[in-house]
């Protein structure tokens, strides 16, 4: 685990002091070693940066940039040899089944690295070698026999790729950091409006966008492909997600996912360095810590939590889960001098505008974990993959209510616009679902609370889009539809994803997820949605899977939340002149729309949706603040 970066100029030199200034403002990602490639052709010149996170061969043979010289077979590892190599990478991230592919493909290995596995694949597949990978991961191959660069992120976007390209320089980036600090665009003039009205509009700036104009994100399953004699990028997808094609052999899909799940943690615990577990007493990091005693003594396998004060505090059902497996546990109250102290911290840890709060205990339980471990697994994807969130209940629900006629339903929607009813909150949200029940699919979130929960045509268009190229695979089953929305481009790759990724790298800490395993993905599709979701109940499936692992309290229990307190220490008086600036701000961009939205509406009132746009806002200006010049 790592973080990478680099430069392609054409016509111009490039100094080996950028690399290193482009290091050193990622350095957090990897202390453990740093190195650096240039290479001057006649065209252009190219250089590539690392730094490393040791994970797998702690020795100086675990050192990248990394090459390799097909006609001597022989691994690179030395700065100095490099120019002797054919292809030389620079890569983030875990290849989980290298050993396999390794015996596969017959590999004879000088190293015991999964980068070495990923040069010799791509060696002898070419750029089809991804799809033989089983993992996460962000890198760039430089083929000097073709004279291209080979760039891709893995299948849902668990690891980080940022690239600026004008057309005449291309320089990438694990983390905007990298670019900024050889290429000072963090200025007023630069950033994207488009960006910006899909941050408030979702919480966070999907792919291909990034905050500035000519930054872009590689998005998930993608490859770029950069020809360096003719100055042209490429890029594909090299993955999709089957079609929603469900099996009805519930004794079968059990048993699948089971081999499925211990296969998928016992692949993500292989390390040279000690290896522990994020615990929530939920259902899915619990169900992971319960497959982990499999391959490792429980005694000496160390949990990390975090607990909160009020109604999101998971506390109870984690001590249930630590106390019946006996690991090694330790837990944190996150309290409000805690957000106090990482308020600005925050806008250097995510450096483009992130919404999601839930990134601050992230940070936290990040932070207590490195103190024993270097690696820890998760339970993030377990809801996408088996259907475990609020929405995936809303949308079943209204799956319901499409089988009333569609004559009933407008009659009751009539009945409840009735401005008597209108204060009642409880019939607001029958009338919402009702309506929902009218509307075409791929308006499920955009017409949401009306329309506030998405806001800006940009968001419109992007939830829509997506929704639409989800209704596709699913045969336009609704909620499958919403989970795969989340699966692929809602909660995971830009948003999720990014909040574990910048925390934990933060703190020098790997995080692997089992159900972000591809092959569950795969999974889900032949999983029928009532396997998955009724009326009252989500992951029901999962459960079936899990009940010999876990204790019944926590296989019965319900959702849980993984929220500080968050809205109610923000809308502290003392914060009042933040939001007043942010609005400022706005106007400044010439964001229009957005002004209006918070002052005829957003600073109105307090509501819980409210409430997210005005975190939204203030985050907003702590970032600004931060990287603005």
């Amino acid at each position: 685990m790592c973080g990478i970066n680099g430069i392609i100029r054409f016509n111009e030199d490039i100094l080996r002091e950028e690399l290193e200034l482009m290091n050193k403002s990622i350095k957090h990602r990897g202390p453990d070693d740093d190195g650096t490639y240039t290479s001057f052709k006649k065209d252009y010149s190219i250089g590539l940066g690392h730094v490393r996170l040791s994970i797998l061969d702690l020795s100086e043979k675990g050192h990248q940039p990394m090459g390799y010289n097909i006609e001597k077979d022989k691994i690179i590892y030395e700065d100095s040899g490099l120019d002797n190599a054919d292809i030389i990478i620079a890569y983030n991230g875990e290849v989980y089944n290298y050993l396999e592919l390794k015996e596969k493909y017959n590999l004879k290995t000088e190293t015991g690295t999964d980068t070495e596995v990923i040069l010799k694949l791509y060696n002898n597949l070419g750029f089809d070698c991804v799809k033989e990978f089983n993992g996460m991961w962000a890198f760039c191959i430089f083929d000097k026999r073709k004279n291209i660069i080979f760039c891709s992120r893995d299948r849902l976007g668990q690891k980080p790729f940022y690239y600026y390209w004008d057309g005449k320089e291309f320089i990438f980036s694990s983390e905007l950091k990298g670019i900024i600090s050889v290429k000072p665009i963090n200025k007023k003039e630069n950033i994207n409006k488009d960006a910006v009205d899909l941050y408030f509009s979702l919480g966070f700036i999907p792919s291909p966008y990034s905050i500035y104009k000519n930054v872009f994100k590689l998005e998930a399953r993608q490859n770029l492909i950069f020809d360096l004699n003719k100055k042209e990028i490429k890029k594909e997808y090299y993955w999709e997600l089957p079609d929603y094609n469900p099996v009805y052999d519930k004794k079968k899909l059990i048993e699948e996912g089971k081999k499925l799940l211990c296969d998928a943690v016992k692949i993500r615990m292989r390390s040279d360095v000690p290896v522990g577990a994020f615990l929530s007493g939920g259902l899915d990091s619990s169900a992971v810590v319960g497959i982990m005693k499999e391959y490792t003594d429980l005694s000496k396998l160390h949990t990390f939590s975090i607990g909160f004060e009020g109604k999101y505090d998971e506390t109870y059902y984690i001590n249930i889960v630590k106390d019946h497996f006996k690991t090694n546990h330790h837990h944190y109250y996150f309290k409000e001098e805690d957000f106090e102290e990482l308020i600005d911290k925050y806008s250097w840890i995510y450096d483009e505008p992130f919404g999601d709060y839930s990134g601050f205990p992230t940070y936290k339980v990040s932070e207590l974990a490195k103190q024993f471990v270097t690696v820890s697994l998760s339970g993030d994807g377990g809801d996408e993959i088996f259907g475990g969130y609020r929405f995936h209940l809303i949308s079943k629900r209204i799956e319901y209510l499409k089988k009333i006629p569609e004559s009933i339903r407008m009659l009751f929607l009539r009945i409840l616009d009735i401005n008597l009813l209108k204060n009642f909150n409880f019939l607001f949200l029958i009338k919402e679902a009702v309506k929902l029940s009218l509307a075409e699919n791929y308006k499920f979130y955009s017409e949401l609370l009306e329309g506030d929960f998405i806001y800006g045509k940009k968001g419109k268009y992007w939830v829509e889009n997506n929704l639409k190229y989800c209704m596709e695979i699913t045969n336009n089953n609704l909620p499958e539809t919403v989970r795969i929305f989340d699966l692929l481009f809602r909660t995971l790759s830009d948003n999720f994803l990014v909040k574990v990724d910048r925390a934990s790298m933060a703190n020098a800490l790997e995080v692997r997820s089992p159900f972000l395993d591809y092959r569950f993905a795969e999974f889900s599709q032949k999983i029928p949605n009532e396997f998955k979701v009724n009326f009252f109940k989500t992951k029901k499936l999962m459960r079936e899977i899990i009940k010999d692992i876990l204790l019944d309290e926590i296989v019965n229990r319900g959702k849980g939340g993984f929220e500080p307190p968050l809205d109610k220490w923000i809308l502290n008086e003392k914060y009042g002149s933040i939001l007043d600036n942010g609005i400022a701000i706005l106007e400044d961009v010439g964001l229009e729309h957005l002004v209006k939205f918070y002052k005829t509406k957003i600073l109105k009132k307090n509501n819980k949706l409210y409430n997210i746009y005005k975190i939204r806002l203030f985050l907003f200006v702590k970032w600004w603040k931060k990287w603005i010049m």
